[in-house]
């Protein structure tokens, strides 16, 4: 198969290594002629994923159209913000037959919609081999050559199939799913449990309070999913529950890091601002919080995130009013 990763970040690359690792013949694209002249003379993405070597068969280019016009294979690594600025730049390239694959986690900002309905609308007249790839993945360990497993998810199982044996290596296990809805959506709304599990830890709240927080936030990511025609077996797999403990417990982290830092003092202006961080779980808050208002489905952890970032809530407040709620059934979904 010939593969193309449109994306030279840290997880591009990662998934780039994956490719060729499975037997692909695999490019990496470079938005940056720069970027990509650096990467070819030390062979090694320095600026994201330090440490680890590219090897000789892994092309890389910063040429668009040579990149994507014979890929039988495509994955977007951008992140939600790019991807539809990215697939409009070269829709005009892909191959009818080609799969594309969204491996971003979050929704687009302006619209609130799912990344997979960007791409319907981008690539209606040229491809509907369209899949979704989410996780417990972070880059640094999977460049690293850590054992990891993922869920490719597809309107038909053959296409998440086909992104299946891409991708899958001795180190790096793919499970298929047919859930896309489910599985973007539990993306989405890992990053803002995560970013609450920052706060907790920012507080010192312990384990237990960590530990609840994990749980009822699967239980928030869920109550919204069925409402919004998810599976709530999808929230017990890789994309639920595997990627929300490896989002709200990883040094790795943006999400959880951000969220330390609101319990450190600074506002989401301030760590947007003044670091180079993408926190995707930011511009989650608001969607889901408005999207929930829309269906009336209460989510108060995301109720309570939505008033430290946009009202200045101090995230103590925030904590109380939360342990102060009614009593409630713990299984009432």
């Amino acid at each position: 198969m010939k593969v193309t990763v449109i994306g030279a970040g840290s997880w591009g690359t990662a998934l780039a290594l994956k490719s060729l690792q499975a037997g692909n013949d695999t490019i990496l694209y470079c938005r940056r002629p720069e970027h990509a002249t650096a990467m070819l003379r030390y062979r090694e993405n320095r600026e994201y994923l330090a440490g680890v070597t590219l090897p000789p068969t892994l092309k890389i280019s910063d040429n668009c159209r040579q990149a994507v016009n014979l890929a039988d294979v495509i994955l977007i690594v951008t992140p939600s913000v790019y991807v539809r600025s990215t697939l409009m730049e070269i829709v005009t390239y892909i191959r009818e037959s080609a799969t594309v694959v969204l491996c971003s986690k979050g929704i687009e900002r302006e619209t609130g919609k799912r990344l997979s309905q960007v791409a319907d609308e981008i690539l209606d007249k040229v491809t509907d081999n369209i899949a979704i790839l989410s996780g417990p993945n972070h880059a640094e360990e999977v460049g690293r050559n850590l054992p990891a497993a993922t869920v490719v998810a597809a309107r038909r199982l053959a296409t998440a199939e086909v992104v299946q044996r891409v991708l899958n290596s001795g180190t790096f296990r793919v499970y298929v799913n047919e859930d896309m809805t489910g599985v973007e959506l539990a993306a989405t709304t890992k990053n803002i449990i995560a970013l609450a599990a920052g706060i907790a830890d920012g507080m010192k709240l312990g384990d237990n309070a960590k530990a609840a927080l994990l749980t009822r936030g699967l239980h928030e990511m869920t109550k919204l999913g069925i409402a919004m025609g998810a599976r709530r077996e999808t929230y017990a797999g890789l994309a639920g529950m595997g990627d929300l403990i490896a989002t709200c417990m990883s040094k790795h982290s943006r999400n959880r890091a951000a969220g330390q830092k609101l319990a450190d003092g600074m506002t989401m202006d301030d760590i947007v601002t003044h670091t180079n961080m993408v926190v995707e779980g930011f511009f989650a808050v608001a969607a889901v919080y408005e999207k929930a208002e829309q269906l009336g489905v209460e989510l108060p952890i995301t109720s309570s995130l939505y008033d430290v970032l946009y009202h200045q809530k101090a995230p103590s407040e925030a904590l109380w009013s939360l342990m102060a709620r009614d009593l409630k059934d713990e299984m009432n979904i």
